[in-house]
């Protein structure tokens, strides 16, 4: 552990607002620095009164589960270090006084930026109620037929509620606390505009950000209407574009790149283009991954692997699975580090699944050839290998 002497002075500075039982109001990490691997997405720390006095509530959230420990006061001062130390890029300290972020220079130098107070009371209830990242009450929801004029999710739109808070949620755990203000977003392929809408409320509405988004869709009458109920909302940094994903060139590029649903390689022109931008954030549900299903058949299928093809379901579930993971090992191979995460629930759609993926400019070797491994074995070529200049 690092002695006390040896910390930088941010994280000195750092320490001391948290241990201040007065100001402190709540902490989080997130992120991962160059060559390190924290063992979770994001942790929080806020104070909590119990029966048995006042303790720490420390929540770790791994990318699917958060597992919630109270820490007594003794125990915290070892979690800090092992926090500080396990290579998390970004700390974010809010307290009465100031709100405090902690990032690191390009050589790994710690840095500590002061904002004003965000918070102006300590919450440490423990039952609180938890804070909700999509209000019924949103207009946008109204917009899209999702709830009533009172606000209320209409019976027939609840299971499309729950797919949108989905959504918002694994947004909110995937971007860093350390964005920049102004956020630049595109949603390729972006169906009737519903996760656009969302993405654009949750930025500017929950997370306080400027951006400037654009939905792209080939449906121009749909693209009409969609701008409409922007027009309605009075946002005016959403715009809808009629358009092809891979013709589209936005004047900057992305940061944050959604592909929600394109269908079949719709999808690779959608990863291919955030590859070609190096977005640093890119979620994509995949949907109907015909291209290498066709490819898939019994002569240049692996030795003693004929079952699997044997039935069509089961040959047609073989094929996105071994799609959609080349996809997230071709992003690895170009510098992101990606997981593929459950989506919805299978109940709402069999298409339940979503590569994320944030870029760390750091590609991994061993992921070309894995890529390289799995296209010889099953003799297929992935539609995103091409348009990204990969060859197995």
């Amino acid at each position: 552990m690092e002695p006390q002497s040896a910390r930088a002075e941010p994280i000195e500075v750092l320490i001391e607002a948290i241990t201040d039982e007065e100001r402190f109001v709540s902490a989080t990490w997130s992120g991962a620095l160059p060559g390190a691997n924290p063992s979770a997405e994001r942790v929080t720390l806020r104070p909590v009164d119990l029966k048995v006095g006042r303790r720490l509530q420390l929540s770790v959230f791994d990318g699917r589960t958060t597992v919630v420990a109270n820490l007594e006061p003794s125990e915290l001062a070892t979690r800090l270090d092992e926090l500080f130390e396990t290579g998390f890029a970004s700390t974010f300290v809010r307290t009465l006084d100031a709100d405090l972020q902690l990032s690191h220079a390009r050589g790994g130098t710690p840095r500590l930026t002061r904002h004003r107070p965000s918070a102006s009371t300590i919450l440490t209830a423990h039952d609180r109620p938890k804070a909700r990242l999509l209000d019924e009450s949103a207009p946008f929801l109204r917009a899209v037929g999702i709830t009533d004029l009172q606000g209320r999710i209409k019976p027939t739109a609840r299971a499309k509620h729950r797919q949108v808070e989905r959504f918002v949620e694994i947004l909110s755990h995937t971007l860093d606390a350390d964005l920049p203000d102004t956020i630049r977003a595109v949603d390729l392929g972006c169906g009737a505009g519903v996760l656009t809408l969302a993405t654009y409320h949750y930025l500017t509405q929950v997370r306080g950000h400027s951006v400037t988004m654009t939905g792209i869709d080939t449906k121009a009458e749909l693209i009409e209407r969609l701008n409409t109920t922007v027009a309605e909302l009075g946002w005016d940094g959403l715009v809808f574009e009629a358009g092809s994903i891979i013709d589209h060139q936005p004047a900057e590029p992305p940061d944050l790149v959604l592909a929600l649903h394109a269908c079949d390689t719709a999808t690779d022109d959608a990863l291919s283009k955030a590859v070609g931008w190096r977005a640093r954030y890119v979620l994509a549900a995949p949907c109907c991954q015909h291209d290498l299903q066709a490819q898939i058949d019994t002569a240049n299928a692996p030795p003693d692997y004929g079952p699997l093809l044997r039935h069509g379901i089961v040959r047609e579930r073989l094929g996105d699975l071994l799609t959609d993971s080349l996809r997230a090992e071709l992003l690895r191979a170009h510098g992101y580090r990606t997981d593929v995460i459950e989506f919805v629930s299978t109940e709402h759609t069999a298409k339940n699944l979503m590569i994320r993926a944030i870029r760390t400019d750091r590609p991994d070797p061993e992921a070309s050839a894995a890529v390289e491994r799995l296209a010889a074995v099953w003799g297929v070529t992935p539609a995103l290998a091409a348009r990204i200049g990969y060859r197995p």
